[in-house]
């Protein structure tokens, strides 16, 4: 499958005449079979852009990229997905009449957010009506029904919904098994990515006790569309374009994309998000999209200049939990796991728990059966993880659990930084913290540990950072031009701070930008443009 992209639609061109135009070039690399021209065809783009999908040989694809008017030619590349405290954090008052100025219930009423995603659960009382003002009169979207999602599906709150699959069933077939043939989300990605956008106030929210509070969107009172492309194995790009056309025609004001490609990105031309984004900026719709989750540097992706990118950052809350040494020493590790050890237990490297073909290194990592269950049974399991890890951190605690382990401390060597729900106590400590432990381990005759459950801290310094796990510059494919990351002005920290508009590169305290996972000073390719000061962007100053 393949994406004939046929640049901009004028404003007189009709439509139909785009879709005859592109069946007669498809007929014209199909010895002149209209029949089969039809067959081939997946998708015709002719709303915010000209161009089309379709089954083509590599033979047919190089015809056609010569032909006149045709600006490029790229195979249906599949995306992956980038996967409640932080309005506040960020300004933004607590309520949904958002007091602040330019940020009124009035404004966000007629803004329309669309969602590139993998659906919305339209049930959740994020996405509730209740009070809202009726749809904006420009809009022209549609709200398809399909397997557990009908008309009244939507409402005043999510006013439209579409799905796509055409380019994900020519890729891996017809027959294969999906989640909901609607726009209905099985994943959560898109339901948390529209709650996270424009999510309703929800009053008493927690994750099992942990930061308790309000959850609610950046504008709860905007409108949210829909457009489902991705499906469990990722978004394909004819799906993705197809999105971008009917949100041009539809009548959305902000794209928000969390997906992208694997870094590093292909050029513009060749690149669907940086192709459909282009026509929306062209249509006056502002493209917001997330750098990535690579950690790497030069690892960002989404780097057309007309795309806001979005890196990311921390708050200042954190989830932790904490580890007691039988030497008296206090670690704080990162934790969502409630479980605790009701007493001190052995510690042991999970590396003298090799069994079976498994070598001690492989061990180390807490393989799938790589444990002994003798060695393992009643103790607590110093694991490891890298980049290279083939099991997730959750399946780890899980395979400890599984050979009688008692709990696990995660040595993390990405030095992520990420909180996981592990299924025993357990906790995940930065490299340097677990060669401490591992010392501690070594110089005691019966080294002992104990893992308390994890708890809610507010209140974290230096906040806003850089979080280690985000995408870094610099631009892979234009590196003259610095993106707008970290959610992140190209302000200098040295001037007035009253200068400061929409970004800055200061934290909580005016003082430089931090990095994880040493809270080292960050740089332009850590954060960009800075971090994103909404309650300051609508007065800019000089």
């Amino acid at each position: 499958v393949y994406v004939v992209y046929m640049g901009s639609k004028s404003s007189d061109q009709d439509p139909d005449d785009i879709l005859n135009h592109n069946h007669q070039i498809l007929a014209e690399v199909n010895r002149g079979s209209v029949e089969q021209a039809q067959a081939s065809h997946i998708y015709s783009y002719k709303h915010g852009f000209k161009g089309f999908a379709a089954k083509l040989t590599d033979e047919q694809a190089y015809q056609i990229s010569k032909m006149p008017g045709v600006v490029s030619v790229f195979p249906n590349s599949k995306r992956k997905l980038h996967t409640t405290h932080s309005w506040d954090f960020m300004g933004l008052l607590d309520d949904e009449t958002m007091k602040n100025k330019g940020y009124s219930t009035k404004n966000q009423a007629n803004v329309i957010i669309g969602l590139i995603d993998t659906g919305i659960w339209p049930e959740s009382p994020s996405f509730r009506d209740t009070d809202m003002p009726p749809v904006p009169r420009g809009w022209k979207g549609h709200c398809q029904q399909g397997e557990a999602f009908n008309a009244s599906s939507c409402n005043r709150k999510v006013i439209g919904a579409r799905y796509y699959m055409s380019g994900y069933e020519a890729e891996e077939g017809s027959d294969k098994k999906v989640s909901f043939r609607s726009p209905r989300d099985s994943s959560g990605h898109g339901s948390h990515t529209a709650s996270t956008a424009a999510g309703r106030y929800v009053a008493d929210m927690n994750y099992k006790g942990l930061a308790s509070g309000k959850a609610r969107g950046g504008a709860p009172m905007a409108r949210i569309a829909v457009y489902k492309t991705c499906w469990d194995s990722g978004c394909y790009d004819v799906d993705l374009l197809a999105a971008f056309d009917d949100a041009i025609r539809d009548g959305v004001h902000i794209i928000s994309l969390s997906l992208g490609p694997e870094a590093p990105q292909g050029d513009y031309f060749n690149d669907a998000i940086s192709v459909g984004s282009f026509h929306a900026a062209r249509h006056g719709v502002l493209v917001v999209a997330s750098a990535g989750n690579e950690g790497n540097v030069g690892s960002a992706t989404n780097l057309a200049p007309w795309i806001i990118t979005v890196a990311a950052g921390s708050t200042d809350r954190d989830f932790t939990s904490d580890i007691l040494l039988g030497n008296g020493v206090h670690i704080t590790g990162e934790s969502l796991s409630l479980f605790e050890t009701n007493a001190s237990r052995r510690i042991i490297p999970a590396s003298e728990a090799f069994a079976g073909y498994f070598t001690p290194y492989q061990s180390s990592y807490c393989l799938d059966s790589s444990l002994n269950k003798t060695k393992t049974k009643g103790k607590i399991l110093v694991c490891r993880h890298d980049e290279g890890s083939m099991a997730s951190k959750l399946e780890k605690s899980k395979v400890v659990k599984e050979a009688g382990g008692v709990g696990m401390v995660l040595i993390d060597e990405t030095d992520q930084g990420v909180a996981i729900p592990f299924v025993i106590p357990s906790a995940i400590v930065q490299r340097k913290t677990g060669e401490q432990i591992l010392s501690y381990i070594n110089s005691t005759r019966i080294p002992t540990s104990r893992i308390f459950g994890a708890k809610t801290v507010v209140g974290v310094q230096p906040a806003p950072r850089a979080a280690a796990f985000s995408s870094k510059g610099p631009n892979s494919l234009t590196p003259e031009i610095l993106k707008i990351k970290f959610g992140l002005s190209f302000n200098d920290s040295n001037l007035d701070t009253e200068s400061t508009n929409e970004t800055t590169i200061l934290d909580k305290h005016n003082e430089p930008i931090r990095v994880d996972p040493d809270r080292g000073r960050a740089n332009a390719f850590d954060y960009g443009s800075g971090f994103v000061n909404p309650a300051r962007a609508l007065e800019p100053g000089l």
